[in-house]
């Protein structure tokens, strides 16, 4: 239950990153007052998964923890492709 768990709060970090950056992802822009928001998950995130990781003890926590960084990566890389690849007005 510790991997989903952690790819879910990496996903949530890289969408909000992905989110911020709107031109360089070629995603639709976000409202300025949710930019607070996405900055502030955009930074707990990843504390909450290392605290989380770490329970399971020091080397396999951020075993886990980059692990997950890893695949969560590749999901949102694969989400950003899609969306860049869908046929637009």
């Amino acid at each position: 239950m510790m991997i989903p768990c952690l790819v879910l709060l990496w996903t949530c970090c890289l969408s909000c990153h992905a989110g911020l950056h709107p031109t360089r992802y070629r995603l639709p822009g976000v409202p300025a007052r949710y930019r607070a928001v996405l900055r502030a998950l955009r930074a707990g995130a990843p504390v909450l998964a290392l605290g989380a990781a770490l329970t399971d003890g020091v080397v396999n926590g951020i075993l886990l923890w980059c692990g997950a960084f890893s695949i969560a990566g590749l999901l949102v890389a694969g989400g950003i492709a899609a969306w860049s690849a869908r046929p637009g007005p």
